[in-house]
């Protein structure tokens, strides 16, 4: 027995590395246009863990590091990860006429910082599940036992999705009132403890939690927010289910039927992954994905699959 959420959350989790998310062309002082990190081999998506041997956590560590190893004339050993293979490389990092600092033409991020939606917590011990799918910046060097946080987020507007370019909803995190920690980040979603119980969601009592054998194709609902922090239900159809797909994290494919999401959102939105499935009075899953080209379309998993993986067994 669990409370639905459908609460919007701010998810921040720390990150014991950087991630590659961009380039920057460094100006030379031969006036010439050159990106150093990319020629010797860096891309988008890679997980640095280490420069030289020292560990970097932040973007500005990374920053200084870079300028001190260039102003001394040496060369950038970079450790990193990538599709979860360890590797290195070497680049020596250039002067910058334009910020007169030597770097190596790399953006980077420190964390991962979004908005998700609660999917369900335990009233008595507070234990929670949220947005049905794993952080997958978090796939690297970072142990288990403290990924960072969740807080209480406000919707603030909704950027519709279409065929080719998911929407997503604009939100804001707000530090008072509840939030929580985060212990875990599996293939169906982020745990955790929250510090208090968040404001009501949709009807706000205790609910089974549905086997996988008890979902049904037809008509259901999922509890989410659209507008600041009010939590509704939208009808929905589960089309599919696939529970052989487990390894996938995909268990489920629903169908928006509800007219006012769909003017809202054109669908399933980005920060709706998490959103809670009721379906014959049990939680039945938690929404995912969007379909890239219909928004209509998206993935769920199965809320069993993120019972089991919590690990929690307190919950009955």
């Amino acid at each position: 027995m669990v409370i639905p959420g459908g609460q919007s959350i701010g998810v921040i989790m720390s990150t014991e590395g950087v991630t590659v998310v961009g380039f920057s062309a460094v100006l030379d002082e031969d006036h010439q246009m050159e990106n150093p990190a990319e020629t010797a081999g860096l891309r988008i998506g890679d997980f640095i863990t280490t420069v030289n041997g020292q560990a970097v956590t932040s973007n500005q560590q990374i920053i200084d590091l870079i300028n001190e190893i260039g102003a001394s004339g040496q060369a950038c050993v970079i450790e990193y990860f990538r599709n979860g293979v360890a590797d290195s490389l070497e680049v020596a990092p250039l002067y910058c006429t334009d910020s007169q600092t030597w770097r190596i033409g790399l953006y980077v991020r420190d964390n991962t910082a979004g908005v998700g939606t609660l999917t369900y917590y335990d009233p008595v011990t507070l234990s929670y599940g949220a947005l049905g799918h794993t952080v997958s910046d978090l796939n690297y060097g970072v142990e288990q036992g403290e990924l960072g946080e969740v807080i209480r987020a406000s919707i603030q507007g909704i950027r519709a999705g279409s065929a080719g370019a998911p929407g997503e909803k604009l939100g804001v995190f707000l530090s008072d009132e509840w939030q929580g920690d985060i212990t875990a980040n599996g293939l169906f979603g982020i745990y955790g403890t929250l510090e208090s119980a968040p404001a009501p969601g949709y009807g706000n009592v205790s609910i089974p939690v549905a086997e996988v054998s008890q979902v049904q194709i037809g008509p259901a609902q999922i509890y989410t927010v659209i507008d600041e922090e009010k939590v509704e239900a939208f009808s929905i159809n589960i089309v599919k289910i696939m529970e052989n797909y487990k390894s996938s994290g995909r268990g489920m494919i629903v169908e928006v039927t509800d007219q006012k999401l769909i003017d809202a959102a054109s669908g399933i939105v980005q920060g709706m992954s998490g959103s809670p499935i009721i379906q014959n009075g049990m939680l039945v899953g938690a929404v995912t994905h969007v379909f890239i080209n219909d928004p209509l379309h998206g993935y769920a998993c199965f809320a069993q699959w993120m019972l089991e993986e919590s690990g929690n067994s307190s919950i009955r």
